[in-house]
């Protein structure tokens, strides 16, 4: 079953902030090595969810 796309664009904004904020966060706090590898993770995490949602937007196009 597709999702709306008004769910995945909705879905892509929250992805989009969060990144952003983990990013700055990243910049700004120095972290221990462990803390900034996961952190790491969960912005590439982010980002790969983040393109597969706007390609997914596009192909709907």
């Amino acid at each position: 079953m597709k999702s709306l796309p008004l769910f995945d664009t909705s879905r892509l904004a929250v992805i989009k902030a969060e990144r952003e904020a983990l990013l700055k966060r990243l910049q700004r706090v120095r972290l221990d090595a462990h803390s900034r590898i996961r952190m790491q993770q969960k912005v590439s995490l982010l980002t790969a969810e983040q393109v597969r949602l706007e390609l997914a937007l596009d192909a709907r196009r």
